[in-house]
């Protein structure tokens, strides 16, 4: 009797209607070895179905189960997200939906290819709160989660605490210096610039600022991602002061707006994407104005904009720690996860046709990414812990 009770429980636990209380009763029935072990054999049959064959490990599984029951005690009485219609992997994707960042659900778009051998590597963690700050006077602080600080410039107190970096204005600066963050690969961080404005670098990035603005302008330059929620500020008149994000190529000027902004190299364009308010983006003589959900791109190769409807969902991904691949072909899969573990890839003949869709948290080490790419029939080999090899 009790084991059908487990089972009901398990079923609201998907569906999103179990209650408090019902979820008391489910982490105390996991605590015993009878209920774990059926709850782990569920996980197993429901991850084999005809289209993906997922084969998963009984460590994984265990792994998987650890990170549930944490979740749950951690975020109590906050209501279950019900299962995704678009997956089909019964109870195991359910769960996983439930655990968003803290879990792995994965999908291919094409039928899965045998794996023919489990992936052996040394194993890289996930990147961090890390970055580097350049003071005007070239002195140079490195920033972590850790521990508390508190420099002084002038007027302005720069605070470091918990992963975020903010500039406090005691008083009208005389003059601004130019500081510079910098996340290396591996590496994010939150910035509050001296404005109000917060600024949260993705990996491989950096923004040169003032540490104070004037009146007639406020302008950051970037390199690499970064989403910007921008304060209002105005002048002794009333009248909103700009604010211009440089990319090298392209110009975004705000009036007060939350947007990201994606400027790396080696993608093939710098992108905008609005989400609250207006924006323009100008390149030389051209310019185009955006609206919320959509996206800018200035094509590298053609030096032209084009305006388009955005996946916020998906571009904002990176921000709420979650890898999003929908759509993204093999090559862009890999440039991110090369800026996110500090990897070198390289392709030993050539870059495979394939086509991914899914989602998996930020927070996983990069073997447990690996293996859920090797079901498309893709392998890896990892050398010397930062050069990953992709073989046929």
């Amino acid at each position: 009797m009790e084991s059908v009770q487990f089972k009901e429980l398990v079923e609201q636990l998907i569906s999103g209607a179990i209650t408090p209380e019902g979820k008391k009763q489910f982490l105390e029935y996991v605590d015993q070895p009878q209920y774990r072990a059926e709850l782990e054999a569920i996980l197993q049959e429901a991850m084999r179905t005809d289209k993906y064959e997922m084969q998963v490990t009984p460590a994984y599984t265990e792994q998987f189960i650890e990170k549930l029951v944490e979740k749950m005690h951690t975020v109590e009485d906050t209501p279950v997200r019900p299962m995704y219609a678009r997956w089909k992997w019964g109870w195991a994707a359910a769960i996983a939906v439930i655990l968003l960042g803290s879990a792995t659900y994965f999908l291919l778009q094409r039928p899965v290819a045998p794996v023919k051998a489990p992936l052996a590597i040394t194993d890289v963690a996930p990147g961090s709160n890390k970055a580097v700050l350049t003071l005007g006077d070239g002195s140079v602080v490195t920033l972590d989660s850790a521990g508390n600080k508190v420099l002084q410039q002038g007027a302005i107190a720069i605070r470091q605490q918990g992963g975020i970096l903010q500039y406090d204005v005691q008083e009208q600066a005389a003059s601004a210096s130019i500081n510079t963050l910098v996340t290396p690969r591996g590496g994010q961080y939150q910035l509050i610039l001296p404005d109000g404005s917060k600024v949260w670098l993705n990996a491989a990035s950096s923004l040169r600022y003032p540490t104070a603005f004037n009146e007639s302008a406020r302008t950051v330059e970037l390199q690499g991602e970064a989403y910007f929620e921008i304060s209002t500020q105005k002048t002794g008149n009333g009248e909103k002061v700009p604010f211009f994000v440089k990319t090298g190529k392209m110009e975004v000027e705000v009036l007060g707006t939350h947007f990201n902004v994606m400027a790396y190299p080696d993608e093939q364009g710098i992108s905008t994407t609005l989400l609250e308010g207006a924006v323009r983006l100008r390149n030389d003589n051209m310019n185009a104005l955006i609206k919320p959900g959509e996206q800018g791109i200035l094509d590298s190769r053609t030096n032209a904009f084009k305006v388009q409807p955005a996946n916020t969902d998906k571009i904002m991904s990176w921000k709420n720690g979650i890898f999003n691949f929908q759509d993204n072909n093999l090559a862009e899969v890999m440039r991110q996860l090369s800026r996110w573990y500090d990897i070198d890839v390289v392709y030993e003949k050539g870059i495979p046709d394939i086509v991914f869709e899914g989602r998996m948290g930020r927070d996983l080490k990069l073997s447990v990414v690996l293996s859920f790419l090797e079901k498309s029939g893709v392998h890896f080999k990892l050398l010397d812990e930062r050069k990953l090899v992709v073989t046929p």
